[in-house]
């Protein structure tokens, strides 16, 4: 699977429109460009994705869009995780029907359910499919903080062949790995400890980051690779400045900005997301971007 799952992927905005509709267009621009930027693949409907905030219909509509627009050019990685086991094997059924390369799940959140529960929910979807599985792990969002044991006993179920590790405590993570003898790949989810996060042997990074700045990330992942870590190391610094910009002016929305910032129309964020920041704040950012990321700022007149 190292040979097959490996790189930068963006873990794919979705675009709405001003009435909170999925924009098939800008959805397609957003594709292209990521395309032409090298991404090795696209993590579709992910939390970046916001689809706690989408129908079943609307994130099949977008895996479609995708793979449409991508064909067999990058991976496509689509993320089906639900509170609902019935909706989640739905939306496995419809990946695996699309073909894309493989499906992922955060566990389900919301009742405190048992370890049992959350095993028997991946025994479920993974044995509905055949398509590779990543379990994606993001406690501090869901609630869900899992033992190593646990998260290796997940490792027992056929499809399952690593994992989406968004959390910042790398000695689970290389425990987690030396324990799953290679049997497992990781791909790193916190854009600003990538380059620690090779060093602890995941095979590449998932990220939101990764659709705005996704040259730095690349070369990030090239520089390791080819063992230049001192360039590895700069860049990374880079990232971090991104990452702080993008909180202090706020989520998903400031992403989509900052797409803008670089020509890239990704719409709008879906409410109770703000649909855009005030003229002022606007104002701020994208000087502030201009004055960090002077050759990323192509929109900017």
């Amino acid at each position: 699977m190292k040979e097959k799952f490996y790189g930068v992927y963006a873990a794919l905005l979705t675009p709405f429109n001003e009435k909170g509709d999925v924009c098939e267009k800008r959805l397609r621009n957003l594709v292209k460009f990521l395309i032409s930027k090298g991404l090795d693949g696209l993590y579709v409907c992910g939390s970046t994705g916001e689809f706690p905030l989408m129908s079943v219909e609307e994130r099949k509509k977008v895996a479609e869009i995708v793979k449409d627009e991508v064909g067999n050019k990058i991976k496509i990685i689509v993320h089906i995780g639900s509170l609902s086991t019935k909706n989640s094997i739905e939306l496995a059924k419809h990946s695996e029907k699309i073909k894309v390369d493989a499906i992922s799940s955060i566990p389900p959140f919301y009742y405190s359910f048992s370890f049992e529960e959350i095993y028997n929910y991946y025994k479920r979807v993974a044995s509905s499919v055949s398509l590779p599985f990543l379990f994606y792990y993001i406690p501090q969002t869901t609630g869900i903080f899992l033992k190593n044991e646990q998260i290796l006993k997940l490792g027992e179920i056929d499809n399952i062949i690593g994992l989406k590790y968004t959390y910042t405590d790398f000695y689970l993570l290389q425990d987690l790995l030396i324990k799953m003898k290679g049997q497992w790949i990781a791909f790193s989810g916190p854009d600003e400890l990538f380059l620690p996060a090779l060093t602890m042997g995941v095979v590449g990074c998932i990220g939101s980051t990764q659709n705005i700045l996704p040259e730095i990330f690349i070369e990030i992942y090239k520089s390791f690779k080819n063992g230049d870590i001192e360039k590895a190391g700069k860049l990374q610094k880079r990232v971090t400045e991104a990452v702080n910009l993008l909180h202090k002016y706020g989520g998903i929305t400031s992403r989509k900005i900052a797409l803008k910032f670089r020509g890239i129309d990704a719409g709008f964020a879906r409410e109770p997301f703000l649909k855009d920041l005030k003229e002022k704040d606007k104002k701020r950012f994208e000087a502030e971007w201009k004055e960090k990321f002077p050759e990323f700022s192509e929109g900017i007149i």
